[in-house]
């Protein structure tokens, strides 16, 4: 389907509606529509989108950027007075485009109800919340039902710091999906005891959990028994069925320091379960994300995490400290409101629950 979405400006303009539309574009595309920028903006850039310069949105111009379009959406347009009068040539376009959806997105409004009357546009109307659609239809003397509500979305990968590699990653593994993300900031050691990691996963999954732990996994090269110990790994990850649950970012990619952030910003807790360390830097790092901390009962953990970590020891049940491990992050208010912020207002669930079913709409 094509779709325009028709605004003033837009990016490198720096604005809310500018940033909404052009994630909006880039979703839209993402989903295989074919997604057009009509702006006033010269040299205007929004990857995944056809770009369409419109100056002073003069109607010979407009209407040539718009032809083929099936779906209209104009952000803002209708409702702020910036300029009026290529308000007034998108209502009359609205009327002569007969064959395509025009719709009136409104994020703000600051312009007179009689200069909206005026307009006489053809155009379903959407508010970008629930406050927003109220004050819309007491302006525009309309029942709420005539208007709808679609939030705007977040550009999660972005937001979080996502390099290109870390992005290609989560998206891969569905990681912003995942019930539980546990991350393991280790080398492939076996003082690192990651069949722990392994083995709690595994009774996580038995209760239920879409849990997932992500390990960067590089091999120590100047220890030669390395290569056994992960071989070792790799045979119990295979023996429990858990390719798709335990997760290397070093075969996919050798993780820099910007990488190992971005990590900690997407999970959802640390576990940590050395035998032995010498210090357990990711202890502290957690803390700075504001993470939940599960680590093994060792000196360094306690001289460290001052008893801002959850404690297990390396003889406990794997079922117990995955028992353990889920009713803390429930329990987290921070925790819980990133996750509702995750399957809600990321740009992909705005597309499914939201954009879909209104352009599936006759």
């Amino acid at each position: 389907m094509r779709i325009s979405l028709v605004h003033y400006s837009a990016p490198p303009v720096i604005g809310g509606v500018e940033r909404v539309l052009a994630q909006q574009a880039q979703v839209l595309a993402r989903f295989g529509h074919e997604a057009v920028v009509v702006c006033a903006t010269k040299g205007a850039k929004v990857d995944g989108a056809i770009m369409e310069y419109a100056p002073n949105f003069y109607i010979k111009r407009v209407q040539s950027a718009l032809a083929g379009s099936e779906v209209v959406i104009v952000h803002n347009m209708f409702t702020m007075p910036f300029n009026w009068d290529s308000s007034k040539t998108l209502a009359q376009i609205s009327h002569d485009m007969t064959g395509a959806r025009f719709f009136n997105w409104v994020h703000d409004i600051d312009v007179t109800r009689a200069d909206f009357t005026e307009l006489q546009l053809r155009a379903s109307h959407v508010a970008v919340s629930e406050v927003m659609r109220r004050n819309f239809c007491k302006f525009a003397g309309l029942k709420d039902t005539r208007c709808a509500v679609v939030p705007n979305g977040l550009d999660v990968p972005a937001t979080l710091g996502f390099g290109k590699n870390v992005a290609a990653f989560a998206a891969k593994h569905r990681l912003l999906e995942r019930e539980l993300v546990l991350f393991h900031p280790a080398r492939v050691l076996a003082r690192k005891n990651l069949e722990l990691d392994i083995e709690v996963i595994a009774a996580l999954r038995k209760q239920g959990v879409d849990a997932v732990c992500v390990i960067t996994g590089a091999r120590d090269p100047h220890r030669l028994d390395s290569d056994e110990y992960a071989e070792k790994v790799r045979t119990l990850i295979a023996k429990k069925k858990l390719q798709e649950a335990i997760l290397f970012t070093s075969d996919s990619f050798d993780p820099e320091e910007d990488d190992v952030r971005a990590i900690y910003s997407l999970a959802d807790a640390l576990i940590f379960p050395s035998k032995s360390e010498g210090f357990g830097l990711p202890v502290l790092e957690a803390a700075l994300h504001r993470l939940p901390v599960f680590c093994s009962d060792i000196a360094s953990h306690r001289e460290l995490a001052n008893g801002g970590a959850t404690f297990f020891r390396l003889t406990d049940d794997p079922a117990a400290i995955a028992k353990k491990i889920v009713a803390t992050v429930k329990e987290s208010e921070s925790g819980t409101r990133r996750r509702v912020v995750l399957e809600k207002f990321g740009w992909d669930s705005i597309y499914k629950e939201y954009l879909e079913p209104m352009l599936k709409k006759s």
